[in-house]
C-alpha cells in the first residue's frame, strides 16, 4: 500500500509541474498525508495498548 500511495504522489507531483492539473498542492499530497496519518494512527494505537497493558 505504501508504494501505491507513493507512485500515486509521484503522478499527482508531475501532473502539477507540467500543468497538467490545477490542484492546489494539498490536494496533490494528500496520499502522502493519508499514508502518515494511517502510520501515526497504528503507532498511537501500539502505545495506548502498551500503556494499558501495565
Amino acid at each position: 500500500m505504501y508504494y501505491f500511495l507513493l507512485l500515486l504522489t509521484l503522478v499527482f507531483v508531475l501532473a502539477k509541474l507540467f500543468g497538467l492539473i490545477a490542484w492546489s498542492w494539498l490536494l496533490v499530497f494528500v496520499p502522502l498525508i493519508a499514508w502518515i496519518i494511517w502510520i501515526v494512527f497504528w503507532i498511537g494505537l501500539a502505545i495506548v495498548i502498551g500503556l494499558h497493558e501495565d
